[in-house]
């Protein structure tokens, strides 16, 4: 992540709201070196706020874990979706 201070954000803005969305980078904005707010992609945000919302559901994680053990092992159904049936 960079770190820029506002008065240099604020010159910068379109630039680093350009690179952000690009996904390429993340900003750290500081106001007299303490940090205060980050200029990150709207496609990262929906991201990060997707897998909040997901890691709220009672026992989502203990299932992911699951799934992925079981992944691992080669256990479980594959499931076929090419002719749209599911089978």
């Amino acid at each position: 992540m960079n770190i820029i201070s506002i008065s240099d954000a604020r010159a910068k803005l379109p630039k680093l709201v350009n690179k952000a969305a690009e996904g390429l980078d993340r900003f750290l904005i500081t106001v007299n070196s303490v940090p205060k707010v980050a200029i990150i992609s709207l496609e990262e945000l929906e991201s990060l706020e997707e897998t909040i919302e997901v890691a709220a559901i009672p026992g989502a994680y203990k299932s992911i874990q699951k799934g992925l053990k079981e992944v691992r092992a080669r256990k479980g159904v594959l499931l076929n979706f090419k002719n749209g049936n599911g089978k």
